[in-house]
């Protein structure tokens, strides 16, 4: 049914408007960050590309949803700097917050598709070896857009967006973990769809976390025998929660997991590493990440058998 679907010009004409417009609306956004004002003719092509691009989205949505959705979906947003040189933004903090843009953009687009839980590589800890400059603009970003997005989801009257901070709270500023608390205790009731913001996160830290929490529940009486501890018991410990994790995108075309969810990418999930930097990231290129994983499905699902784990 899918490749019927994929095969009708229909659908081939609208996957190249949206190609198109999404090209455009990069190249939009570049331009504002530069200063320099649109001519009327540039504001009305984008004004019939932005249309076009809503159009050719719900239709490909609609063929997506036609076929299984995953459940949990991870990205690792790679490209924000390099994305600001190269459209001559400033190079410390106009790439992240067009980074961030990006994310919100991505998603409205699981929303409409029903992914339900999506885990976001936010910042690594050895991110903090970076420039004080850089740290600084970051933290004082995170703060800022947990509570904007916290906010954005409470505004909505089915609270659709649950908000998780997972990562190593001991390493920010009292300024970031308030923020993630506020963010985390107002988007608590909501049931939609899950954000997994892994900050300051790396994938070693979760599992040794893991396994140390594992060591004081057996010493505390909570793990009766030692021959009760198998890998169920170490992931119900771990920071980031299931379900399995189906696919991990990495943006950039840098070909490395960047010690991100090093236990969940083990059980079978789906990798796909995308040439493009983060804040150019479309729909198209979810919509083929989604179509190739549909694809691959059948073949993933029955390697999960082999190795005893559910589909």
């Amino acid at each position: 049914m899918l490749g019927l679907l994929l095969s009708h010009p229909w659908c081939s004409c609208m996957v190249l408007l949206l190609s198109v417009a999404s090209y455009i609306g990069v190249a939009g956004t570049a331009r504002t960050a530069t200063t320099e004002p649109a001519l009327p003719f540039q504001q009305r092509c984008r004004a019939v590309c932005g249309f076009c691009a809503t159009a050719a989205t719900r239709l490909l949505v609609r063929i997506v949803t036609q076929g299984p959705v995953p459940r949990h979906v991870a990205f690792i947003m790679d490209g924000n700097r390099r994305y600001a040189r190269k459209s001559q933004m400033d190079r410390v903090s106009g790439g992240h917050y067009a980074g961030f843009e990006k994310l919100s953009s991505v998603l409205e687009w699981c929303r409409e598709l029903g992914i339900a839980n999506v885990s976001v590589f936010a910042f690594a800890i050895n991110n903090f070896g970076r420039s004080a400059e850089e740290v600084g603009a970051l933290m004082r970003l995170a703060e800022e857009k947990l509570v904007e997005l916290a906010d954005r989801s409470v505004a909505e009257n089915n609270r659709y967006l649950r908000i998780r901070v997972a990562g190593n709270r001991e390493l920010l500023p009292a300024g970031v973990v308030r923020s993630a608390e506020y963010a985390e205790l107002v988007t608590r009731d909501a049931t939609a769809m899950t954000l997994n913001v892994c900050f300051p996160y790396s994938a070693t830290d979760e599992i040794s976390c893991a396994i140390r929490r594992v060591v004081e529940d057996a010493e505390d009486g909570a793990i009766a025998e030692l021959a009760a501890i198998g890998e169920d018991t170490l992931e119900q410990r771990l920071r980031i929660p299931g379900p399995d994790l189906d696919i991990l995108v990495r943006t950039s075309g840098e070909i490395r997991f960047s010690n991100y969810m090093l236990w969940q990418s083990a059980r079978m999930a789906y990798i796909q590493f995308v040439d493009v930097f983060w804040p150019e990231f479309s729909f198209f290129h979810m919509f083929r990440v989604l179509v190739s994983w549909q694809m691959a499905l059948r073949s993933i699902n029955k390697r999960k058998a082999q190795m005893g784990l559910s589909p």
